[in-house]
């Protein structure tokens, strides 16, 4: 079955904006605060998508990103808006980068999308520097029993791969990495519903518009599903080890 990706719609960037993601830069902001980025950073920003982050940290603060994302839509768009910034084609189980590239990896609601998560970690942790950080902002399941449902779909969807925090924290420990932070966000994903909600009436209609292709049938199912998981919103930042 083909995969249908939800952040090349327009009703997907309508709702979220050019983030594509819960919060804006509220949560990049403090990421930025909390781990001392500044001008010299080496940072990579895995799932660009149209640069959104790229521009904002260069444009606000001075740092120069390099942008990495799957989908050649996303990156044609990014590519004009920044014409400074260095964007690459790729994807998360397979860097295309040196060991010890960077000494920050952001994945902003991305990392749920990745195909392989404990390669795309190993990967994110060869490419990082000695004590390099590594942030996360993502949705995971408060009901984490009911994750295993959402494999029946074929969207990409951060919703379709939402985390089980404990796992999650756990694979990170054993690969090398600290966490130095771990904040429930989920007021962020909330407020981003209550928005679609009044846009387009139910988050039922919104998946409707927002999954080409896919029957009305599969997007309730869909929905119903992401319920079964209640999904929140966290904020993790973790550092590179010794290991």
């Amino acid at each position: 079955m083909p995969t249908c990706n939800l952040y090349e719609s327009s009703c997907m960037q309508e709702a979220t904006g050019d983030t594509l993601r819960p919060g804006g830069f509220k949560l990049t902001e403090k990421a930025l605060n909390f781990c001392g980025l500044n001008e010299q950073t080496r940072v990579l920003d895995l799932g660009c998508g149209m640069g959104a982050t790229v521009a904002y940290l260069f444009q606000n603060h001075g740092i120069n990103v390099v942008g990495l994302d799957p989908s050649s839509k996303l990156l044609n768009i990014a590519k004009v808006k920044n014409p400074f910034a260095t964007f690459v084609t790729g994807s998360g189980d397979s860097l295309p980068f040196d060991n010890k590239s960077f000494e920050c990896v952001l994945a902003e609601c991305t990392l749920s999308l990745m195909h392989d998560l404990h390669v795309t970690l190993n990967e994110i942790h060869r490419v990082l520097e000695k004590d390099g950080w590594f942030v996360i902002h993502d949705v995971y399941a408060k009901k984490p029993e009911f994750l295993s449902n959402m494999n029946h779909f074929s969207m990409t969807s951060c919703m379709r791969g939402m985390h089980d925090l404990a796992s999650l924290k756990e694979v990170l420990e054993t690969i090398g990495f600290e966490v130095m932070l771990l904040e429930d966000c989920s007021q962020l994903l909330k407020e981003l519903m209550v928005k679609i909600i009044f846009s387009h009436g139910s988050m039922g209609a919104f998946w409707g518009k927002t999954i080409e292709g896919e029957a009305l049938q599969t997007c309730c199912s869909f929905e119903d599903n992401i319920k079964q998981c209640k999904p929140g919103y966290f904020m993790l930042i973790a550092k590179k080890g010794e290991k």
